[in-house]
Order: C-alpha cells, then sequence, then structure tokens
C-alpha cells in the first residue's frame, strides 16, 4: 500500500497510453481513472479501506495485490471525482492509470493472487499426527533465529535473544563473520517494524531445508500467521544463501543433542500433558487433533501461537522459548512450584487455542467489544499492553494470564501460591501495564474456588464477561 505523500508522474494522457504500450499488449483498452487527490479508497471484497491507496509514480506499474479466496471478487478504487472496479480473477492483472486533475497521470494494476489454505492436512497427515504432541527445533527455524541473533535488536534487546547461554556464546563465535549477509541486513531493518518479529518466525515454520541443503515450501503449511500471505518468503533466496555460506547445516547437526536434550526435557519435564488435560477439561467445547510445540534456544521473551483447522482436522502450534533455569528465576521456591513455574509459557500459548474460540462465540463476541471499546481503561499505552490494540486481543490477555493463576490454584504447593500469583499480577500490571488485572484476577480466582461443582472456566465466562462490563 503506498501513501498520499507520493507525488504524481508528470506526463500527459497520450503519452501514458504511449508508454503502456510498450508493455502491455492490451494497452489500447486500458481505463483511465479521475482524481482531484492522490489518496483514494479502496474497497476490496467486503472490505473497505478510506484513504487506503496513494498513487506512486516510481514503480510503473505500482501493483495493488489482493488475495482471493473463490473464483473472484470485486475491487473498486473511489477517488473524489470517479471509481472503477475489477471483477478480479486469481492469476489475472487488471491494468489502468489515474489521472490528477485531468493531466498527470501514473499506472496501477491490479493483480489478483489466490489465496491458499494456511495448512493443509492430508489424509496421511493426519493418520500420523493424530492425538500426538510433537515437540521441535526445526532446521529452518533455527536458521531465522540465528539471524535474528546477529541483528542488532537481536545483540541489544533485552528479553529478544536469550544472550546468557553457552548456546548463544557459540552461536556468535560461528555466526559472526556472515553478519554482512543480505538476508541480515534486510531482516535488521524489518525488525524496526512492531510485530514483525513474531510474523517472521512463525511463518519460518512453513519452510524446510530439504536433503540438498535447499529451502522449500513444507508440504503441509502456507503461512502460520494469519495474515493472508507468507511474510518469510520474500527473503527466502538471501536465507538461502546465508544457510550456504554460514555452513548453517554443519552448524544444526553438531548441535543435534543439545537439541534433543531440550525436546525431551518439554516433553517429559514440563507437565504439557497435564496442561492439555486442564484446558480440554475447562473448554469442553474445544477441541484439537494435534498439538506442536515448536521452539528455539535463541528465543526470549516472545512467545506465540496459532492453531488451524482443514477437512475437520485441528492442529494447535505453541512457538514458545525453553525455560532456562537461572538463579534469579529458581531462588526461593521449592522443586515443585518451579515444575509448575517452568510450564507457564508454554501454557500461555496453548491456553490462547481454547480462550480464542471461546471468545469468539456470537454469545460473547459483541459484549467483549463493548466492554474493551475504550482499551485505555484497561491497557497503558506506554507499556507493551498497547500492542493488544483491540477488544478481543485485550480480553484475551487478560484471561490468558490469569489461567495461569488458576493453574496455579490447581497444582502448586498451597504454601507458595499467594506468592506465585502475586508475581503474575506484579507483572501484569506494573510491567506489561494491563492496568486492571489484579482486580480481574482476584475475582476470578474468588470465583474459580466457589463455582458449582461440575463447572468449568467456559461456564464462567458470562460472569467473567460481565465483570468487564461492570468495571469499564
Amino acid at each position: 500500500m503506498k501513501t498520499s505523500a507520493h507525488l504524481v508522474a508528470k506526463c500527459s494522457l497520450s503519452t501514458l497510453l504511449c508508454l503502456y504500450a510498450h508493455t502491455h499488449a492490451q494497452a489500447q483498452h486500458v481505463r483511465v481513472v479521475h482524481t482531484g487527490s492522490t489518496s483514494m479508497d479502496v474497497r476490496d471484497g467486503n472490505g473497505f479501506r478510506k484513504g487506503g491507496w496513494g498513487i506512486d509514480p516510481s514503480v510503473r506499474p505500482d501493483v495493488y495485490e489482493t488475495y482471493i479466496e473463490g473464483e473472484s471478487k470485486k475491487v473498486s478504487f473511489i477517488t473524489d471525482r470517479d471509481s472503477i472496479t475489477f471483477d478480479v480473477m486469481p492469476g489475472k492483472t487488471y491494468p489502468f492509470a489515474f489521472v490528477l486533475n485531468g493531466k498527470d497521470s501514473a499506472f496501477t494494476e491490479i493483480r489478483g493472487i489466490k489465496l491458499m489454505p494456511r495448512a493443509q492436512f492430508s489424509k496421511a497427515y493426519q493418520q500420523a499426527n493424530r492425538g500426538k504432541t510433537l515437540v521441535e527445533i526445526p532446521q529452518m527455524y533455527e536458521l531465522l533465529n540465528v539471524v535474528f541473533a546477529l541483528t542488532d535488536k537481536g545483540r541489544t534487546s533485552n528479553g529478544l535473544i536469550p544472550r546468557n547461554t553457552d548456546y548463544y556464546s557459540q552461536v556468535m563465535e560461528w555466526f559472526t563473520p556472515y553478519r554482512d549477509q543480505p538476508a541480515v541486513k534486510k531482516i535488521n531493518t524489518e525488525l524496526a517494524v512492531d510485530g514483525i518479529y513474531h510474523a517472521l518466525k512463525m511463518d519460518a515454520y512453513a519452510f524446510e531445508l530439504n536433503a540438498d541443503g535447499i529451502i522449500v515450501q513444507s508440504p503441509v503449511y502456507d503461512r502460520i500467521g494469519r495474515s493472508n500471505s507468507n511474510s518469510l518468503r520474500t527473503y527466502i533466496a538471501d536465507l538461502q544463501q546465508f544457510a550456504k555460506s554460514s555452513r548453517f547445516e554443519e552448524f544444526y547437526k553438531a548441535h543435534q543433542p543439545f537439541y534433543n536434550q531440550l525436546i525431551t526435557a518439554y516433553r517429559d519435564s514440563i507437565g504439557v500433558p497435564e496442561m492439555q488435560r486442564w484446558l480440554g477439561r475447562n473448554f469442553p467445547s474445544t477441541r484439537y487433533d494435534a498439538f506442536k510445540i515448536i521452539l528455539s534456544p535463541l528465543v526470549g521473551n516472545n512467545q506465540s501461537a496459532s492453531f488451524f483447522e482443514f477437512n475437520g482436522f485441528r492442529e494447535a502450534q505453541a512457538h514458545v522459548n525453553f525455560p532456562f533455569h537461572t538463579p534469579e528465576n529458581t531462588a526461593g521456591w521449592s522443586p515443585e512450584a518451579i515444575y509448575v513455574k517452568d510450564g507457564n509459557i508454554v501454557f500461555t500459548e496453548l491456553n490462547h487455542a481454547f480462550i480464542g474460540p471461546e471468545g469468539e462465540k456470537p454469545a460473547y463476541r459483541a459484549r467483549i467489544q463493548k466492554a474493551f471499546s475504550d482499551l485505555a481503561i484497561w491497557n497503558d499505552p506506554s507499556k507493551p499492553a498497547r500492542s493488544y490494540n483491540t477488544p478481543q486481543a485485550s480480553f484475551e490477555e487478560y484471561m490468558n494470564w490469569a489461567l495461569v493463576n488458576l493453574r496455579y490454584v490447581d497444582y502448586a504447593p498451597p504454601a507458595e501460591q499467594d506468592k506465585l500469583i502475586a508475581g503474575i499480577e506484579d507483572m501484569m500490571v506494573n510491567n506489561r501495564g494491563f492496568r486492571r488485572f489484579k482486580e480481574f484476577d482476584q475475582f476470578l480466582i474468588k470465583t474459580y474456588k466457589t463455582r458449582k461443582k461440575g463447572q468449568t472456566v467456559a461456564d464462567l465466562y458470562p460472569v467473567i464477561i460481565g465483570w468487564f462490563e461492570e468495571n469499564r
């Protein structure tokens, strides 16, 4: 999308058509849209964006890409004087020209792209994965995290990359000579955009390194995030060059025993099966056929989750770090408390796969939207809570960490529960900026402890949402 700040190319309409003839056989049929402004509105299928497109003469043509799920959809550009509509089909292009004030012009082209399913679960895949929980440190995933570690943000930002491990030191010793590679430079620039780290990291799981060391598209996943395109795709050629020149595969294979240790610890020593039973019991209308826990020892305090449904098969993914023990996070706690604490991060991502569908139910969605219509009541805009900038996202994060404390109620040693709960409340309010979390958390804990026999967390949603409505 281009902004209205761009100036419009100066050329006559006859010149425009003449130039177009050199690149488009159908130039004689090119349509013209008149405008008195460099900014116009876009209606894309059912979506509408006011000021969603600006003329940009620096690219000829300037391409507007639209993703199409069915056979076609209508796309319209609406100016202050005119409009144009195309019935756009996948694989087709639709050239036209904006003419500003009757004389200045700029080429534009709509390009239809077939929207692929985010994941396609074949019968063989379903049979191989049904009922399983897989823990992975995928090769392509680790390749991207190595690149992250080499960026300016990776080397300086607290919490993004854990820099106090032997593994980090080994990564930097091996790969620092390749910091000037295009992949590192481009992704270094990209990380300046809020939220792009999570998108790039998750979408890396949609690629694999084959037996010849070539990066290929996964046969299962097109993309992991919720956007219409894989955010990492444009960097694949650069990542391929980086992998080859740095001998990444050699490094990865040498560290396979270390990766296997982390995978085994996650699988056997953090209580994932009990988490899944707890979530299934408390959200009985939401089920999954398979779970995946995808991690890297180079991931810090940045976790995310995604879930998929295709051909009746549902899969939940948690993209997480590894809970390395340090004196700061283990001192003063019993082994039983540390065991429960170690599971917090993966629990907070697994539970998104249950909180999300529950809150999206028609009985609750409109109420959540209204209760969180003024996000400043709930989230401090000067702290990380500002990233949860929709009613649904904010509600889900309140629920997310409140469930951590409900899990403490059920599994942590009774003598340590109050301290554990207070630590979560302090982190959420003072560090992350969820202003009303402590009040809500205390309400939910009391409600959970006094619930009727057989009631689940899902059964409590009417009173949970009612609390937000009453306290907004």
